[in-house]
């Protein structure tokens, strides 16, 4: 018989902040990035199954057609964000890890203005999101 209570829920540390839909776009894409893992010099899968893939057939036409933009939109946020500067990218990282888990990530290049720098981050991205097509006010 389980016996243990379970925690007493806690409030979130990012409580108060105004997000948007590039916050919930970026959040996406953070999580996305989080997923990838490089290779190691060799192959884990068999090239004679390398190209299989179960069949999509019992999905919906609109989750497809969804997966296969939000896909893109990753590509292309991971682009845009590789165009901002290294302070920019940082401060998206570290809001990001935030918002993913308990706020104890801090900013080392600006610790007093995480909020103020992270604020300039996205102003700085969105011209360049506009200009690749993606569209901030579509979630995936």
């Amino acid at each position: 018989m389980y016996t243990a209570n379970p925690a007493p829920p806690r409030a979130s540390a990012l409580q108060g902040y105004p997000y948007d839909a590039l916050d919930d776009l970026l959040y996406d894409w953070f999580v996305w990035e989080c997923t990838y893992r490089t290779t190691r010099g060799f192959s884990s899968v068999d090239k004679t199954c390398a190209a299989s893939g179960s069949s999509r057939q019992w999905e919906s036409t609109d989750a497809i057609l969804e997966d296969s933009v939000c896909a893109w939109q990753m590509k292309q946020l991971d682009a845009c964000v590789d165009e901002l500067s290294g302070d920019h990218q940082l401060a998206i990282r570290v809001q990001m890890r935030n918002r993913r888990g308990p706020e104890v990530w801090r900013n080392p290049r600006a610790p007093v203005r995480q909020q103020e720098v992270y604020a300039q981050a996205k102003a700085a991205l969105r011209p360049i999101l506009r200009r690749r097509g993606v569209e901030v006010e579509v979630e995936c």
